[in-house]
């Protein structure tokens, strides 16, 4: 229902075409008879003219109605598209009445009984082009639409009893704000209803899911809760993340962490899962081990090759580890300027002070940013606009007084503050931050949790692992240090083919940009090229995709065996009919019938032959995505569903690669 702007700002004429009552009290057909006014009471009549509300759309008539662009005179119905004639001199009883009589705005109105109006722009913006438009809204909606607002703000349940709350609710006069006891019954209700709503979407899809599970601890009670959340890419190749577990849980044993994942699994109706990403606990690994034992037990594909490749370590909390390390040999250094940072940032007054020692010109208290000690990330950006500024902290030292006095505050027995940060402290930092930006750039990249990105993640790996390599032999030994240190932690949990799991490398194959190509130029980099150790890991990743591939292959025939077993009986039926006279006994030693040996050598022809469907996969060229002016990014789950799309593609040649592909990103 669309609405003339209101605040529109009309001339004389369109004034008096809009209703305004002239001077004589007369309509706009009078208004050329009106008496011209004196030049000396032309700004009194204009004032009082614009004291003077406008009664064209004064009326409540008027939601229903719309003026005609040509013809102010002439306005339409938005129920039934009726023109009526609307000139002010008629008044808006004609337009009230024709509302008792319209059916389709009786039927509306009955329809939307006990709500309200609501007024929004249709269009984006709200810019002048957007058209109002009027509709109705139940008290209900608002009441959701508030418990949404708790669960998604994070807000305490007293909040909708809140004297803010309660003010808001009367200005706007949207509804009546209901109690905290009702809206705790409204989101537990409505968490039924999302949960249904899930369930439905798994059982529909019928996906292998993948699994993340981390347990938090509440920093108030202690309490230990174990969060679970399964990943899955839904039949419209959509990467679709739901959590499907927040449990509380006794202790942290490998015990009880298998029970609980063994019971949500349970209650959600989960039956196949692929991968349980991990930290790097040794409880997770005992939990891991059990899982596989028990899980086995629900069918022969509820795990890929018997649970083998189950346990995925998490790469950002390995990158935290290792990153940990190379912040422990500069400990002292990184503690002073997170001090000279904290002190700058401590008042307004002393950002003022530092500000007039900066030679780029004025900032503002977010220049610097202070870092949370258990996040290394927040301490890399710490750093590094730190280091922008060390001019400015060296003048601070040798001008201000009140600087280098907070660094002689005594903080606990016998100890001050480390600082303020000295040349020494400046070059270190300097150098860590060279190659800190290394591990910054992957934890984004394996951090993203709503895109894809397991196709990355040995990419990240490699890259770290390279310039690791490539820093031990630097000249500098001060960095050497520390890149040796970062390389004994790396090692620890990626060093070798043996200790990282293959699903990582085997992901990036899914691209079709690298397909085997680029871990093949991976093992080249790292062990030689056509070195006999790169040789023997290619061997490797290669017959583990291939057993991943026959066991999808296998997957695959056993359900179209089912479902073409289900289509053929009733044929069967009716040949038998036929058949019952024709009966042969075929159990008789040396008696071999060709037709039935003919049809086993196909089966076993057309197993074969699929297991080539990935080899033509590997042989075909790769994808060589097009110049992006925009820098969008090349969407792999999109080339995927495309070629699943065209019959010439992938979907006639490489339907099992489909299936696997949709459960390796």
């Amino acid at each position: 229902m669309e609405f003339p702007n209101q605040n529109e700002e009309y001339g004389n004429e369109e004034a008096y075409d809009e209703g305004i009552e002239t001077e004589d009290g007369g309509s706009p057909e009078n208004a050329s008879k009106r008496k011209e006014v004196p030049k000396s009471a032309d700004s009194s009549v204009r004032g009082s003219r614009a004291k003077k509300k406008n009664p064209s759309t004064r009326s409540w008539v008027w939601e229903h109605y719309t003026r005609e662009p040509d013809n102010r005179n002439i306005c339409r119905c938005h129920y039934c598209g009726r023109s009526m004639a609307c000139a002010t001199a008629n008044g808006t009883t004609c337009l009230k009445n024709h509302l008792e009589i319209c059916k389709e705005y009786q039927a509306w109105n009955e329809s939307n009984q006990g709500q309200q109006h609501v007024l929004h722009r249709e269009g984006e913006g709200d810019d002048e082009s957007s058209k109002l438009k009027l509709s109705k809204c139940s008290e209900s909606v608002f009441r959701e639409a508030s418990n949404e607002m708790l669960v998604l703000g994070e807000l305490p349940l007293s909040f909708i009893e809140s004297l803010a709350w309660k003010h808001f609710c009367s200005k706007v006069k949207l509804y009546k704000p209901h109690s905290r006891r009702t809206a705790t019954r409204d989101i537990v209700e409505m968490y039924v209803r999302k949960k249904e709503a899930m369930m439905k979407l798994l059982k529909s899809n019928k996906q292998r899911v993948s699994l993340t599970t981390d347990i938090w601890v509440a920093p108030t009670t202690g309490a230990s809760y174990m969060v679970i959340t399964a990943h899955f890419i839904d039949a419209s190749w959509q990467l679709r993340k739901l959590t499907i577990g927040f449990k509380h849980i006794s202790d942290h044993t490998g015990t009880t962490i298998c029970c609980v994942l063994l019971e949500c699994l349970a209650e959600w109706g989960i039956r196949k899962v692929f991968t349980i990403t991990v930290d790097n606990a040794t409880a997770n690994t005992n939990a891991m081990e059990k899982f596989v034992e028990a899980f086995c037990l629900q069918g022969i594909d509820a795990l890929v090759l018997g649970g083998e490749l189950l346990h995925l370590r998490c790469c950002a909390h390995i990158l935290n580890l290792v990153v940990k390390d190379g912040l422990g040999e500069v400990e002292n250094s990184v503690s002073a300027i997170r001090n000279a940072v904290q002190y700058v940032r401590s008042s307004s007054r002393r950002l003022e002070s530092f500000e007039h020692k900066v030679d780029s010109g004025k900032m503002t208290r977010g220049s610097l940013s202070l870092d949370c000690k258990t996040r290394w990330n927040s301490t890399y950006l710490m750093l590094t606009r730190a280091l922008k500024f060390r001019s400015a902290f060296d003048r601070m030292e040798n001008e201000d007084k009140l600087y280098n006095d907070y660094f002689d505050v005594e903080v606990s027995e016998g100890k001050t503050r480390i600082g303020p940060p000295s040349v020494n402290d400046w070059d270190e930092v300097e150098r860590l931050v060279k190659f800190l930006v290394i591990f910054y750039n992957s934890t984004l990249v394996v951090s993203a949790s709503s895109t894809v990105n397991s196709y990355k993640c040995y990419n990240e790996i490699v890259t770290i692992q390279k310039n690791l390599i490539s820093l031990k032999e630097n000249p500098d030994k001060e960095l050497k240090v520390k890149a040796e240190a970062m390389k004994d932690k790396f090692d620890k949990y990626w060093g070798g083919l043996k200790k990282i799991n293959k699903l990582l490398i085997i992901a990036s194959v899914f691209d079709p940009r690298n397909k085997m190509k680029f871990a093949g130029y991976c093992f080249d980099m790292l062990y030689g090229k056509d070195s006999p150790e790169s040789k023997e890991v290619y061997e490797s990743v290669y017959n583990v995709l291939k057993d991943l591939f026959d066991e999808y292959n296998r997957a695959v025939t056993r359900t179209g065996t089912a479902s073409s077993s289900q289509s053929s009986q009733s044929q069967n039926h009716s040949r038998n009919n036929s058949q019952d006279t024709d009966k042969m006994d075929f159990d008789v030693d040396g008696y071999e019938r060709m037709d039935m040996a003919y049809s086993e050598m196909v089966k076993e022809t057309g197993f074969q032959d699929s297991s080539t469907e990935l080899e033509l996969y590997l042989k075909e060229k790769i994808e060589i995505p097009k110049a992006n002016p925009l820098g969008i990014q090349f969407d792999v789950l999109g080339w995927w569903r495309i070629n699943q799309c065209e019959v010439r593609k992938t979907s006639v040649k490489h339907p099992i690669m489909l299936k696997f592909s949709n459960h390796s990103k």
